[in-house]
């Protein structure tokens, strides 16, 4: 108990190490890393201790890691993202990565701890808007969607208009899955908040607006939810 408690008193908090910058840089590629973790603080440490060493460091790989709350049957705890500006960058983290003696540690100790990967994912921005750096919770649904054309519209339509409401996040998205798409999930939507609390508040207030109402209308039969979860942020680097 005293584990669980720590570690959400570590997610919640989470910490940045971030250039200033006014507006996000968005990546072309996300690389998506699930697994499941049985002490989180040794597991926050331990991403720290590797991002941290100098072949990986001196490379300002954008990248976080994220503890994973309410997600149902999925058994991962954490995952960690890269976000990457184009296929060099990625290939050249894989390079990095691979001949890292960091990463080796990493991994072993992961194995001796009783960690376990769960999955991979590689996923793009498809819709992105507003600014998500420096949150530190976010709220994401995997849909599958039958017909982009009827979906993709009217959910911009209400994501656009949500963001205006007091209550709205700072940003908001659409991410294609590429590869890893677990079966039925096609895509992911998310929506960033400051803090978990926030989150809370958008999930209570959305099912009450005309927006979402209508939005209902529009799409049925063109998407529908596979799994809902909440993302909180215990490392980000190199935001941007």
């Amino acid at each position: 108990m005293k584990h669980l408690f720590i570690a959400f008193l570590i997610g919640w908090a989470g910490f940045t190490l971030a250039e200033d910058a006014a507006e996000p840089n968005w990546s072309k590629f996300q690389a998506n890393f699930y697994f499941k973790c049985t002490v989180a603080p040794d597991c926050i440490q331990a991403y720290g201790d590797l991002m941290s060493a100098p072949e990986i460091e001196e490379n300002k790989f954008e990248a976080a890691l994220y503890g994973m709350a309410h997600n149902g049957w999925d058994d991962a705890t954490h995952v960690m993202r890269f976000y990457f500006k184009d296929a060099n960058e990625y290939m050249k983290a894989g390079q990095v990565f691979s001949s890292s003696p960091a990463m080796a540690k990493f991994l072993a100790s992961g194995r001796e701890a009783g960690n376990e990967a769960q999955y991979q994912t590689l996923t793009t921005h498809t819709i992105m808007e507003g600014n998500p750096m420096g949150t530190r919770a976010s709220l994401r649904w995997s849909i599958k969607v039958t017909d982009p054309a009827t979906f993709v519209p009217a959910w911009s339509k209400m994501a656009a208009a949500l963001a205006e409401k007091p209550w709205g996040g700072k940003a908001y998205g659409l991410q294609t899955y590429y590869l890893g798409n677990l079966g039925t999930i096609t895509h992911d939507i998310w929506v960033a908040f400051n803090s978990p609390a926030e989150a809370l508040v958008f999930l209570e207030e959305f099912p009450k607006t005309s927006e979402w109402q209508s939005y209902n209308e529009d799409v049925v039969g063109a998407v529908s939810l596979v799994r809902s979860y909440m993302e909180m942020t215990a490392v980000s680097l190199n935001e941007d």
